[in-house]
């Protein structure tokens, strides 16, 4: 009997090991997956900064060239008009 009993405390030991060397694995891999995570969140709202900037760009520039198209079309109207009247 006393050789199980110390079989019982010598498993319950690793047991207990095991358990907290999970522990500890866990408290270091969660720091590095949150890192890992902010660092992937950063780069696709970079990327996605980007994108927007490019398109609000290009909505600029076609506003600015309908507007330059609806000025010379009122400018060329007017000027219809006055030769018609």
């Amino acid at each position: 009997m006393d050789g199980n009993r110390k079989a019982a405390v010598v498993g319950a030991g690793l047991v207990a090991t095991g358990f907290g060397l999970g522990v500890i694995g866990a408290a270091l891999i969660v720091p590095a997956v949150f890192d890992w995570t902010v660092r992937q969140l950063d780069r696709r709202a970079a990327r996605l900064a980007g994108r927007i900037e490019t398109a609000s760009k290009t909505i600029g520039s076609v506003a600015g060239t309908l507007q330059r198209s609806f000025h010379a079309a009122k400018e060329a109207g007017a000027a219809e008009l006055r030769r018609g009247a």
